[in-house]
């Protein structure tokens, strides 16, 4: 019989170990500072778990026999023939800004394409389940406005806030990332299903959980410390004062993320979340305009910018244009003219009219 490599030991033993919900991510943690090694912990030796996390003997036989009882290839062989990848803590595929934090988990599975480029930028638009039409529609707008900067859309399946900003970001041919507070094939909500396809089409969709493991009240939290990471920065679209958005701001500002908020009526529940942010120091955005702002992406003149967003200000210089006439002029699609157009006037250097024309400013 073959032995396995070092990597496929590592594999396995990161599997077993999120198979074992008593090793935990905190744990985890403690067991890489104590020098342990991700291929032995997944041995289950007891002699091993009480000398790295400092065991009691019948405690680290207990967690050694739960280890054991786990068949990592099992889940394995699921997420191969379903399309997943399965990565190791430090492994390729494993977001580096996961090991950031104070308890990564020792496996994470995904589907989709992820390249882990500090050149990409991700920002986050979450907020409540019961959104208004209000809420949904600053959503959608902002997800479609990052979309078309350049920006990929985080969001965490959720009903209401979250699937709009992931609606708006694909509707303008954007790339989203998403993370499930369950196991893969049991995505939550069950109608999430479609978006979950939609997103891993052209971004990617992680979990730390189990592939068959459905979401529970505290896989929220957890999600949030991963959506955080992953992010540049948290927009937060309506949430009530208890809403679980907020644990997702504490992981954020943990992080030294940035953490934005969009004002919204004083009257309803929905706002109270969001003024509570406010009050305490998150930013306020009305428009899109105002976040790039906020994140300083709305410096530098002409002479800064790539060949293509001048050559896209040239096109404007004999007079207003449509985006579909400067798609022409600068032969790019009508998609990429509008997302530089939409750059070029963040930057405040080109103007929308009503009509949908733009001009030089």
């Amino acid at each position: 019989m073959e032995c396995p490599s070092k990597e496929q030991a590592t594999l396995a033993s990161a599997v077993r170990l999120g198979l074992t919900p008593a090793f935990g991510t905190r744990r985890f943690r403690q067991y890489l500072d104590a020098g342990g090694d991700l291929a032995e912990a997944g041995r289950g030796d007891a002699k091993v778990l009480r000398t790295r996390l400092r065991m009691d003997p019948p405690t680290a036989r207990r967690l050694a026999r739960a280890l054991r009882q786990n068949d990592p290839q099992r889940e394995l062989s699921a997420a191969a023939r379903a399309g997943i990848v399965v990565s190791p803590w430090g492994g390729p595929g494993y977001p580096g800004a996961f090991r950031e934090l104070a308890d990564p988990p020792p496996v994470v599975y995904r589907r989709g394409a992820f390249e882990d480029d500090e050149g990409e930028v991700r920002v986050a638009v979450m907020g409540t389940r019961r959104a208004t039409t209000y809420g949904e529609r600053i959503a959608r707008t902002l997800g479609a406005d990052l979309a078309r900067a350049g920006v990929s859309v985080l969001a965490g399946f959720g009903r209401g806030i979250d699937t709009a900003a992931h609606e708006g970001a694909l509707s303008a041919g954007g790339r989203c990332v998403g993370v499930l507070a369950s196991g893969l094939l049991e995505p939550y909500p069950p109608e999430g299903l479609e978006m979950l396809e939609r997103v891993a089409q052209t971004g990617a969709v992680f979990s730390e959980f189990p592939l068959r493991v459905g979401a529970r009240p505290e896989h929220f939290p957890k999600r949030n410390r991963l959506l955080a990471a992953l992010s540049l920065a948290v927009v937060v679209v309506e949430a009530g004062e208890r809403s679980g958005v907020m644990s997702l701001v504490r992981h954020a500002l943990d992080l030294g993320r940035e953490v934005l908020a969009v004002p919204g009526p004083v009257d309803r529940e929905s706002s109270r979340g969001t003024l509570r942010l406010l009050r305490e120091g998150a930013t306020p955005i009305g428009s899109s305009r105002d976040l790039f702002e906020a994140l300083g992406w709305c410096r530098g003149g002409p002479a800064d910018l790539p060949k293509e967003e001048r050559a896209v200000l040239e096109a404007l210089a004999p007079g207003p244009a449509a985006s579909a006439k400067v798609a022409v002029e600068c032969s790019l699609t009508e998609e990429c003219a509008a997302g530089l157009l939409l750059t070029l006037e963040v930057r405040g250097l080109v103007a929308r009219q009503p009509d949908g024309h733009y001009e030089l400013r």
